[in-house]
């Protein structure tokens, strides 16, 4: 690299993955509302912008795409699990590319990128796989589980980075070290 610095994986990182994506499965299936289009609003978003504000995109997309679509298999709804996967996934990897530094404007762009990505997906999947008529319904529940999941997500990255200074994603969102 140009500058000299290299990013490695390390192994903490696979535990983290794992916890995280374990409890983004439990809160996914917390809360479900079915839909008329054979799925459910859920608490995911939370648990998706989290880990993109917290950890960045790649574990956040991680995290994001495979907590979610592990809902959507357990909790029998398997027909959702690979555009949840990408839809999701991809959520978290936009929120986590635009939000560089941790202030507002980047927040909010970021935050609603990624929102309106994860709506034009879902709506695209209901359309898949029920049709275009009832995903054309589902655009106001998904805006909604989305502003809500980044407001509690937000709201829950705040608190854990007031209670532990040290939390920096990789790429030091907001933070800045001497490394």
């Amino acid at each position: 690299m140009a500058t000299g610095i290299k990013k490695t994986l390390r192994a903490n990182i696979i535990p983290l993955i794992a916890i995280m994506t374990a409890v983004t499965t439990v809160l996914t299936m917390f809360v479900k509302i079915p839909t008329p289009t054979r799925g459910y609003l859920n608490l995911s978003d939370t648990m998706i912008f989290f880990s993109a504000y917290a950890f960045g995109p790649w574990v956040g997309g991680i995290v994001g795409g495979l907590g979610p679509a592990l809902s959507d298999l357990i909790s029998g709804y398997p027909q959702w699990a690979i555009f949840t996967f990408v839809i999701d996934g991809l959520q978290a990897v936009i929120a986590g590319l635009i939000i560089r530094e941790f202030k507002p404007f980047n927040i909010i762009a970021g935050s609603l990128v990624a929102g309106v990505w994860k709506v034009f997906g879902y709506f695209i999947a209901g359309g898949i796989l029920s049709g275009f008529g009832p995903a054309l319904g589902e655009i106001l529940g998904n805006s909604f589980r989305m502003v809500v999941g980044l407001i509690v997500g937000l709201a829950l990255f705040s608190a854990v980075r007031k209670a532990y200074p040290p939390l920096a994603r990789m790429g030091n969102l907001g933070i800045k070290t001497s490394e």
